[in-house]
């Protein structure tokens, strides 16, 4: 996916983020694609603005959040990601790199009062990102609570993939590259494993991105309707293979989530 970065003159589209203040700085470059496919491209062509229609009926998109962070230089980048307590958001580990990034902010845009409030304690799941073999996911802790009435549900399907059954998923996504356009829902999707890729934590959809969807949620679609259980994280676009590529909440990530909340209130 392609984290985001705004700016109040441009918008700067970049293969793996997108950025909002000038100067625009280097690349951030993606995660590498496995095998001949090739990269996605520095510079993807962004789809036209459409409108945001209504939330679910069963409230999915009011777990799902802006993340903003601010790197060395006082920029501001942008990911999505998804409430999963009232304290703990999980995005993608590329927006979480503190190599880079310095402060965090988080927006409940679909939350009574849009709440905005600072976040701290990245933390990230697995080896380097930039491996395409590991994982590409990791948490925020907020500094003040955000209190929904249901919060996102981590939910292994690997299994279930595995096995050649048939899961559909939806993604909520901004309906444009900039840090506070509406979210929306996906279309529905077929849900696939890409470990034959090399992403050994992989799941995929066909690719429907437009940016700033880095950490966005991929939720299951039970009954025709988007569910609160989340199966996977927004990780990056490949157009050669029309795949846009997600981690899979899978039982190591639950196991490592668990040791690393278990002792906030």
């Amino acid at each position: 996916m392609r984290l985001a970065v705004a700016s109040l003159l441009l918008v700067s589209s970049l293969s793996a983020c997108s950025l909002q203040l000038e100067p625009t700085p280097e690349p951030y470059p993606a995660p590498a694609s496995p095998g001949p496919a090739p990269a996605p491209p520095n510079t993807p062509t962004l789809a036209s603005p459409q409108p945001a229609p209504a939330p679910t009926d069963d409230g999915v998109l009011a777990e799902v959040v802006y993340v903003s962070m601010r790197d060395t230089l006082n920029q501001r980048w942008f990911c999505t990601g998804t409430l999963v307590s009232k304290s703990t958001v999980v995005t993608a580990a590329h927006c979480l790199d503190t190599s880079r990034f310095v402060s965090y902010e988080i927006v409940a845009p679909l939350a009574a009062g849009a709440p905005k409030v600072s976040a701290s304690q990245p933390k990230v799941f697995g080896g380097p990102f930039d491996d395409v073999a590991n994982p590409d996911v990791g948490i925020l802790t907020l500094d003040k609570p955000i209190v929904l009435p249901r919060y996102a549900e981590l939910t292994d399907v690997v299994a279930r993939i595995d096995a050649g059954e048939a899961l559909t998923v939806a993604a909520v996504i901004r309906t444009a590259e900039r840090p506070d356009a509406p979210l929306h829902v996906s279309p529905q999707m077929p849900l696939s494993s890409t470990v034959e890729y090399g992403y050994e934590h992989g799941f995929g959809t066909p690719m429907f991105s437009k940016g700033g969807d880095s950490g966005a949620g991929l939720f299951l679609v039970e009954n025709g309707k988007p569910t609160h259980k989340l199966v996977g994280v927004a990780r990056q676009p490949e157009p050669a293979r029309d795949l846009d590529h997600f981690t899979r909440v899978d039982a190591p990530f639950m196991a490592w989530f668990a040791e690393n909340t278990s002792r906030r209130p």
